[in-house]
């Protein structure tokens, strides 16, 4: 299966994010610090980041900036995962390169379908 990396301040969150993709039989890693995130997306080489906007230090949307303009990391596909959905953010995600956008809190079935399509393209 897919290795998927999930990039959350929240380990609530991110425990529960990883709970749904662990039942697709995926493998998971966590990254709880945005300083660290880049280093560990080009360590793992993951074939989806799940990635929260609203984080200390370095914001979600710069992260996914980051990853998309390295050549070595641009085809990860990256799910910005957030409670934050404004127009307005969901426009900044996609120019900042986002493949997908979905709404916190997630629902469960919705979510593992979108991860699932995702990963199909």
């Amino acid at each position: 299966m897919a290795k998927i990396m999930i990039i959350d301040d929240d380990p609530e969150t991110a425990k529960l994010l990883e709970a749904i993709i662990n039942l697709d039989g995926h493998e998971t890693s966590i990254v709880q610090d945005s300083r660290n995130a880049i280093r560990a997306v080009e360590t793992i080489m993951p074939d989806l980041v799940l990635l929260d906007i609203m984080m200390p230090e370095i914001d979600g949307i710069t992260i996914c900036k980051m990853i998309k303009s390295t050549p070595r990391t641009s085809h990860i596909k990256v799910m910005m995962v957030s409670a934050l959905s404004t127009d307005a953010t969901r426009r900044d995600c996609r120019d900042a390169g986002a493949d997908q956008f979905i709404s916190k809190p997630v629902l469960p079935r919705p979510f593992s379908q979108q991860v699932k399509d995702l990963l199909a393209q």
